[in-house]
């Protein structure tokens, strides 16, 4: 930490003392140019600062300058003006109007057209990905976002297996299911992947990275429940993505980073190029190519090493004994021609290659209506190898087939697609939107280097291990429309939604999920005429070798689904201006699902303005999460590692026969409370401050229950048929398992200057600080001794202390002609680490560690060498921060040296320089 603030010292040393020049004040009247009347309302922003100045009822502003040189004036139906300010203390400006509405500005989580971030009566921020795509170091949405938004948290790696591939994301430490993503105000659909471990255990989140970086002009987040307003999801809050709609232009911008130690190379290119449908429509097309390297563990080149047994002594389940010692072990290496590091894993990033190509276009039509479409598709292969198969591990290995053992892969090769075109317009006085929005994600898995054990000699290596997708498709239509005269103005918005979502699981080939030495059971039975003759009562694992493909078993032909189920929605919105000092707003939502019935929730917030240095505001809503169909009918069968052992589990879907016979209900949807006050603040033109504190209560969460075991005699017979039926000794379900309570406090701040010698400068602060404790865990009934099972430690600590309870966000930029310079320090705070090391009845065994604080810094140094190229270099995490190094539980089976951490920011990369090239063409 030293070292970041010695360089935010040299940061300021850099700027001019001259920061406090004199200071002017300009005043003017804002006009229509068509009939000379005041336009109330009217944003005056002195271009390069963000702080903005209304104009009130009569038209009139006032704006103090320092060293701006222009004014940007815009208006909803208006022409924006760039206007040069000169030595005139007086300004009186004509509006010209738009010839559309296409570019119209709406801030999320709220249907008026005029709201700003500042003046919502909820938390919102706006992130221009503009300049963060020329200065940061990170090169993919989520990673861009990890940084800047103290709220915001993504994971690089997910849990493994296919959550490997997919970046999930979440708001204020809640899953990645309760946040809801919005692409120009629409609804998004999810990624059809249930993640495992990490963030989103037993949940779908939304993919962000199937977008490309380069067609967004903006991220909106609103941190603040929203479900009255958008419906199913919106927990936690929103995130808005709004897509570049520019013409006349081309971008082209790429990215190359590597680690340390000359591993994970990670490219990323795009190109953004508009181009106008006749005189007033526009087409912006973006493409984009990334790829990434394989990535070793972080920390020295011993770290993460193999040190245990590998070709005999029962090296999955011991260490060296007095019979089988390390000294024969390392004999058979030398004559095998290989050392310790060729058991080696990968680090935290995944083999990928990922295509992505989007557009977002808009063509006025007659009585000033307007055709608008957007959308894109992205095809991405992503590999994920898992724990190195031992030549010793006799059960999942054969050495006729794998002398030195192996080490599994399973290519993600995941397409996602998307399609919105919809209609606006004004039909007498009201805003009309009808639109429809479809999107579709799909998941091949393929399995290579792999074996199915059971099968002996006869087994594949590659195998087609099935896939599943997830589709939907929205049909929606929108009213709007102000009235001026009720009181200081009313906006009123209404609507309906008409949804289906669907979900399909295909079965992959036998060889994937066989288990081959299965044979059946007979027992003698006697006719009432006492003729003996076989009865079938089931069948038994004859060997012991582990069943299907190796890192993830297939799916199976009785695992395979194709469900839909269909939403209606409708909802009610209204903000009223009770003074101009006084905004109030409520929003009103029912939705009917066809697979559990309706859900109702509603919202209310209030702002109040005591003067243009302070304002207050709060609200409370009511939200829901409705089951994702995947959390209904998703079973698969993989393998964990507990106490450094392999073992084989299922997770059995909501309406298998298993969960029924165990007593598990069928899911319901989760409801949840939010409450939020805080204070906003423009103390000056071009600095900008918010204070909110938040709590969230949500009841019946939707998780994975902890791990019931074969061993377990009391277990009903369709559990026990279960486990012999996939070879697995371990099962979970999924069920609304638990209720918590979230609390936290958000701060944001900012401060741009301009200075007299035309350079720039901007200070940005961020910091959320929150804690999730759970409040209740849903026994069902008869199961009340499996207390903690249903919900077993390590998930509570996932939910509670998974990810920083405390982040903080420090960023310095400065701009000086040709030059540009960016500092950045972000705080990640302490995390807890639980694994499960048994699945002892009533109450497995687990292992708790905590991981310190860091404090990760980024630098960067920009040159213009052109007008239209720029040339960017510098560094993520410039300190080589790794974080805590990982502790073994006492009596553990040790097979690796100790390796960092650093499981708090997501990733673990370690110092990681880059360089960046962008050019843009007019």
């Amino acid at each position: 930490m030293k070292q970041t603030l010695l360089l935010f010292f040299l940061l300021g040393v850099l700027i001019s003392p001259n920061t406090f020049a004199q200071q002017r004040t300009i005043n003017g009247v804002i006009s229509s140019a068509a009939d000379h009347l005041p336009l109330p309302g009217v944003s005056i922003q002195i271009k390069g600062l963000d702080g903005v100045t209304v104009t009130s009822k009569d038209g009139s502003f006032k704006i103090p300058v320092k060293n701006g040189k222009f004014l940007i004036v815009s208006y909803i139906g208006y022409q924006t003006q760039e206007v040069e300010i000169g030595n005139s203390s007086v300004l009186n400006i004509n509006l010209e109007e738009a010839d559309n509405n296409l570019n119209e500005l709406q801030i999320v989580g709220s249907r008026n057209a005029n709201r700003t971030k500042l003046n919502s009566p909820v938390p919102v921020d706006i992130i221009d990905l503009k300049s963060l795509q020329e200065y940061a170091p990170q090169s993919s949405v989520t990673q861009l976002l990890q940084y800047v938004s103290p709220s915001f948290h993504s994971s690089v790696s997910g849990g493994g297996d296919a959550a490997s591939a997919t970046s999930t994301v979440q708001l204020k430490g809640l899953g990645v299911d309760q946040v809801l993503v919005l692409v120009n105000g629409k609804r998004r659909h999810k990624s059809s992947n249930i993640s495992w471990g990490g963030l989103g255990n037993g949940a779908t989140g939304y993919d962000l990275n199937s977008i490309p970086v380069g067609a967004i002009e903006r991220i909106e987040i609103l941190r603040d429940g929203a479900a009255a307003q958008y419906g199913s999801d919106a927990i936690a809050g929103v995130i808005n993505i709004v897509l570049k709609n520019n013409t006349d232009q081309l971008t082209i911008s790429t990215i190359e980073s590597v680690r340390r130690r000359g591993d994970g190379l990670t490219t990323r290119t795009n190109a953004n190029f508009g181009v106008k449908l006749g005189q007033k429509g526009y087409l912006n097309v973006t493409g984009e190519y990334a790829t990434q390297a394989v990535s070793l563990p972080v920390g020295k080149s011993s770290d993460g090493i193999y040190i245990g047994p590998a070709y005999g002594g029962g090296a999955n389940t011991r260490g060296f004994d007095q019979i089988y010692t390390k000294e024969i072990d390392d004999a058979i290496l030398a004559a095998r021609g290989i050392d310790r590091h060729f058991f080696d894993q990968r680090g935290s990033t995944n083999k990928a290659i990922d295509g992505l190509i989007s557009f977002n276009a808009g063509i006025p039509l007659k009585d000033g209506f307007e055709i608008y479409s957007f959308g894109g598709i992205s095809h991405r292969n992503s590999q994920f190898t898992a724990v190195y198969r031992l030549p010793g591990w006799t059960e999942r290995n054969n050495t006729f087939v794998y002398p030195d053992g192996f080490l599994p892969a399973m290519d993600n090769i995941i397409t996602d697609q998307s399609f919105a075109v919809g209609v606006k317009g004004k039909v007498k006085e009201w805003n009309v939107d009808i639109s429809n929005v479809f999107g579709r994600n799909a998941f091949d898995n393929v399995i290579t280097n792999s074996l199915n054990a059971s099968l002996g000699q006869k087994t594949p290596r590659t195998f087609n291990a099935g896939s599943y997708n997830a589709s939907q498709n929205s049909g929606s239509i929108d009213f709007t429309r102000k009235f001026s005269q009720v009181l200081k103005g009313l906006n009123v918005a209404f609507g309906g939604q008409y949804r289906v979502e669907t979900y399909q699981i295909k079965a992959g080939e036998e060889s994937s999920y066989s288990k081959a030495d299965l044979s059946t059971i007979y027992d003698v039975q006697y006719t009432t005429g006492g003729i003996p003759y076989f009865n079938n009562i089931g069948s038994t694992p004859l060997n012991g070798l582990s069943p299907g493909s190796q890192i993830h078993a297939g799916f199976r032909p009785g695992n395979a689904v194709d469900v839909k189920r269909s939403i209606s929605a409708g909802y009610a919105d209204l903000e009223l201006n009770v003074t101009n000092q006084w905004l109030v707003s409520g929003a009103f939502r029912v939705e009917n699902y066809s697979d559990f019935g309706s859900v109702s929730t509603f919202k209310a917030a209030t702002r109040y303005s005591f003067a243009k240095w302070l304002a207050i505001r709060g609200g409370y809503n009511t939200g829901f999460r409705a089951p994702d169909l995947a959390q209904f009918y998703y079973t698969e069968t993989s393998t964990t590692f507990q106490n450094g052992v392999a073992i084989d589990q299922v997770t059995a879907n909501n309406v298998n026969p298993a969960t029924k016979a165990l007593g598990i209900p069928s899911l319901q949807p989760e409801r949840s409370k939010g409450y939020s006050a805080g204070i906003t603040s423009q103390p000056i033109q071009n600095i900008e401050l918010t204070l909110d504190a938040y709590q969230i209560d949500i009841k019946d969460r939707v998780g994975n229950t902890g791990r019931f075991s074969a061993t377990d005699v009391n277990l009903p017979a369709d559990v026990r048929a279960l486990f012999v039926q996939t070879g697995t000794v371990q099962a979970k379900f999924f069920y609304n398992s638990f209720s918590t309570r979230t609390k936290g406090i958000e701060f944001t701040g900012s401060y741009k200057f301009l200075l007299p010698d035309g350079s720039s400068a901007a200070f940005l602060a961020g910091g959320n600080f929150q804690q999730t404790r759970l409040t209740k865990v849903n026994t069902p009934k008869g199961l009340e001794a499996y207390r903690y099972i249903i919900f077993d430690e390590s998930e509570e600590a996932r939910v509670t202390s998974g990810i920083p309870a405390m982040k903080i966000t420090l960023q310095g930029t400065y701009n000086y002609k040709k030059f540009n310079f960016l500092l950045r320090t972000v705080y990640f705070g302490k995390v807890t680490s639980v694994s499960q090391l048994n699945a002892n009845f009533p109450k497995p065994a687990y292992y708790y560690q905590d991981f310190s604080p860091v404090w990760i810094t980024d630098f960067s140094a920009g040159y213009r060498i052109t007008s239209e190229l720029q040339a960017t270099i510098g560094v993520n995490n410039l300190f080589n921060v790794l974080g805590d190094y990982s502790i073994p539980a006492p009596g553990s089976n040790i097979t690796r040296t100790q390796s960092p951490s650093a499981s708090q920011t997501g990733t673990t990369t370690g110092i990681q320089p880059f360089i960046r090239l962008s050019a843009t063409f007019k």
